[in-house]
């Protein structure tokens, strides 16, 4: 299974740039052994990202289950990189995981 990252953050293989103050979604979908695609409800998603990456909206509370998340980078934090991950279980069992470098630009 792969993995492949989609979203409004200047997403270019497993990078990522993130523009302070413009929320940004990044969502991730996968493709079985034969290259099909994986729909979201016959999968689970597992995400991690660092506690000092803000959420979108402020303060929401993105769960780790969700098939997408959003974050809104701040001034405080350009030039730092955010490694976003996730892990997607299809439900026959094929399992994938894939992170993401998203650095903090102005």
């Amino acid at each position: 299974m792969q993995i492949q990252f989609i979203g409004g953050a200047g997403i270019d293989g497993d990078t990522a740039q993130l523009v302070v103050g413009r929320p940004v979604m990044i969502s991730a979908f996968a493709t079985d052994d034969k290259d099909q695609p994986v729909p979201p409800m016959e999968a689970t998603y597992a995400w991690t990202w660092p506690d000092w990456l803000p959420t979108y909206p402020d303060g929401f509370k993105w769960p780790a289950d969700a098939q997408q998340t959003q974050f809104n980078a701040t001034s405080d934090l350009v030039g730092k990189i955010a490694k976003v991950g996730v892990t997607i279980t299809a439900k026959d069992g094929q399992k994938a995981s894939k992170t993401l470098d998203c650095t903090i630009v102005e």
